[in-house]
């Protein structure tokens, strides 16, 4: 009796809740668009000490650099080493890319980054243009392109 009791209130609770709709916590705005590069990554005979560092001040100058790129992470995994990062639509990607590339305000340090990571894999998530696919397949590196189903990222 105490089992049917708990399960009638339970799914009581769980009908009376207000199904998804446009409630004021879905009102705020989401970020659209949103390109999430997960980059693979191997030490290029760097001490730990060394690859720590050095993520930690590539990181400093990609977020003063970078308004538009939303996240930028470090990860250890095993042996390899992970990079994750977030831009807020393709845009922003490829002004990452500007600032890599020869001229561009990062290309002593991607220079240095090239230094201490051999990049094993890119996996791109989120509907890129195939402009982009063209400018990151020119680096050459092992890259996989997985477009959105379904998603949302907030601002």
């Amino acid at each position: 009796m105490k089992n049917k009791l708990l399960i009638t209130l339970t799914l009581s609770i769980f009908l009376s809740c207000d199904p998804v709709s446009k409630s004021s916590s879905f009102n705020n705005p989401f970020v659209e668009n949103e390109i999430i590069y997960v980059l693979t990554m191997q030490s290029n005979d760097k001490t730990p000490e060394e690859i720590a560092e050095f993520s930690r001040l590539y990181t400093a100058l990609v977020e003063y650099n970078e308004p538009e790129t939303y996240g930028w992470g470090f990860f250890q995994k095993g042996e390899s080493i992970m990079l994750i990062e977030r831009y807020k639509n393709e845009n922003a990607a490829i002004n990452h890319i500007n600032n890599i590339s020869p001229g561009g305000l990062l290309e002593k340090q991607f220079g240095q980054f090239i230094n201490h990571f051999e990049i094993v894999e890119i996996n791109i998530y989120g509907n890129i243009s195939n402009e982009l696919k063209t400018i990151i397949d020119g680096f050459n590196f092992p890259t996989s392109y997985n477009s959105t189903i379904a998603r949302y990222s907030r601002d």
